[in-house]
């Protein structure tokens, strides 16, 4: 596996890994007529986007043949309602692909970019039910807050994890 900065390239495979991994991710979390509504060029237009975005870092991982099959993007806190400095937005394997420490490679590579950045501390924050909330634990997270979401028409907890220091993660990676 490969793992490297997005390009503006890159964004029909992230798109695809994006809706891909929510389907399998988010089944029976989220109603399943909004996951199968997803759209690809309107995925594909936002992570144009977020690539655009000064202050933000986004990283693929490629398999053997070059096809794309993850993403992890990460930047400063978005809402500033936190005394935090760094956050993951987002990190998705293709299903396939997960549970083979990836994952841990991925967030590796976004914390050092944060770092250089001089964000001090992180959170991430997951859906309540989502099962990566267990990595985010066996990373050495604490939930730090909750906050209540509306997404698909419906009404969701999710829970903010949280690092005092951001390279305490590292510890565990």
């Amino acid at each position: 596996m490969k793992i490297r900065i997005a390009t503006e390239e890159d964004v029909n495979g992230m798109a695809n890994v994006h809706i891909n991994s929510w389907k399998t991710t988010y089944k029976g979390i989220l109603p399943d007529q909004y996951l199968s509504s997803m759209n690809l060029e309107t995925k594909k237009k936002n992570w144009l986007r977020n690539l655009k975005m000064l202050h933000n870092v986004t990283f693929i991982a490629e398999n053997a043949n070059g096809e794309i099959i993850g993403f992890a993007a990460g930047g400063p806190e978005q809402t500033n309602d936190w005394p935090i400095q760094g956050e993951v937005y987002a990190i998705y394997f293709l299903k396939e692909y997960q549970r083979q420490g990836l994952g841990r490679k991925m967030i590796k590579a976004v914390i050092h970019e944060l770092m250089k950045m001089e964000h001090k501390n992180l959170i991430i924050w997951a859906l309540k039910d989502n099962p990566s909330c267990g990595f985010y634990r066996a990373i050495g997270g604490q939930v730090i807050a909750e906050k209540t979401v509306k997404m698909a028409g419906i009404e969701l907890i999710e829970v903010g994890f949280g690092w005092e220091d951001i390279k305490d993660v590292l510890l565990y990676l």
